[in-house]
């Protein structure tokens, strides 16, 4: 399947996750800030850890999210692999993630060069909007930059929902559920 027809077959699927990534911004930013206005004189610690807590309960959600979506995308395509209409690939979950994290990479290339490069003419004013930016895009990894202090900590945001969407789109052809039976009682 070449990128052409790749692109026609899972464009609506790229966009949910765009569409699931804005939200989890929104999500991740109502849980994790008020947990970054506390007085941490004296309990540093325990609020890195808190916070920290957050950030991976924020990522585990949107595995869950993420997996809902792609399992039945993976389990469709199996039905029609068994059918014959159908070429299974099991790395169209990965190249579905890796598409929908073009922005989010592209952000994070940026602030890194920034991050290193601030201290030269330019960059400073440059590395604030891109810091801004970033903050806000890579918000469910708002409490690893807050404990670990690097901008690589915001590849996270990039890297674990391409992992996540490889994961749940390989689940659904394998017709292997981590949350639910999929089954409606009546």
């Amino acid at each position: 399947m070449n990128f052409k027809e790749f692109w026609s077959r899972y464009k609506g699927e790229i966009a949910k996750l765009y569409t699931t990534r804005l939200a989890l911004v929104v999500f991740s930013i109502v849980c994790i800030s008020p947990l970054l206005v506390f007085d941490v004189s004296g309990s540093e610690s325990t609020v890195n850890l808190i916070v920290l807590l957050a950030s991976v309960a924020v990522f585990a959600f949107y595995f869950y999210l993420i997996h809902s979506q792609l399992w039945a995308v993976g389990a469709k395509n199996k039905i029609s692999a068994d059918g014959g209409r159908l070429k299974l690939c099991p790395l169209a979950g990965v190249y579905m993630g890796l598409l929908a994290s073009v922005p989010s990479f592209l952000f994070n290339i940026v602030n890194i060069i920034t991050f290193y490069y601030k201290d030269y003419a330019g960059f400073r004013d440059v590395h604030q909007v891109t810091a801004i930016v970033e903050l806000f895009w890579d918000a469910p990894a708002i409490g690893l930059f807050y404990v670990f202090q690097t901008p690589f900590a915001y590849l996270a945001a990039s890297v674990l929902p391409v992992i996540f969407a490889g994961v749940a789109y390989f689940l659904g052809t394998k017709e292997f559920r981590l949350f639910g039976s999929g089954k409606k009682e009546q």
